[in-house]
């Protein structure tokens, strides 16, 4: 008998904490549906990362690339692409600014503005691809909140390993608040 109450005991005691466990999690769920925040994985910045100047943001860059302090740009060395940072000037919205930018490739490089989304460590970020007349370019802008800074890649439309390697770099971009 008394080992029959002392597994009773024990079975109850473990429905109570499971059921406990079971509520805390769920409470946890209802609450980032309600806030909008769910936990990522930390951001784990590498030795391999470098940080792009005047910014928060830090990429693993392509070979070849290096900082530029005095143009503020992680640039290739023996040519003329690079990465910088862009921040929005007040009045205007990521929505606005890329609007905009949208219209005016459609202008002038008809068929040269492309959006993907895309997922950094996590993160919901769109890379958006238009032609300028001096370059061909690479935004990066994180979508759901991560930083409001964004990335500019400005590289010659002749060199496409070039671009494919800013364009697999901007995949590396985190930020370091």
């Amino acid at each position: 008998m008394k080992k029959i109450t002392t597994l009773a005991i024990c079975l109850a005691c473990t429905l109570i904490i499971s059921s406990c466990t079971d509520s805390k999690t769920k409470a946890q769920t209802d609450e980032q549906k309600e806030t909008g925040i769910e936990k990522r994985p930390a951001s784990v910045i590498t030795d391999k990362h470098v940080k792009i100047p005047n910014s928060s943001l830090y990429i693993i860059p392509p070979p070849g690339f290096a900082v530029d302090e005095t143009s503020a740009t992680l640039s290739e060395t023996d040519g003329t692409a690079h990465f910088a940072q862009m921040n929005i000037i007040s009045g205007y919205t990521k929505e606005k600014l890329f609007s905009d930018f949208k219209s005016e490739a459609d202008k002038n490089f008809p068929g040269s503005w492309k959006e993907e989304p895309i997922t950094v460590n996590g993160h919901t970020a769109t890379i958006y691809r238009c032609k300028t007349a001096g370059y061909s370019q690479y935004f990066m802008s994180f979508t759901d909140g991560y930083a409001d800074e964004m990335i500019i890649a400005n590289y010659e439309e002749k060199d496409a390993a070039t671009a494919t390697a800013m364009y697999e770099a901007l995949k590396t971009v985190l930020v370091k608040k």
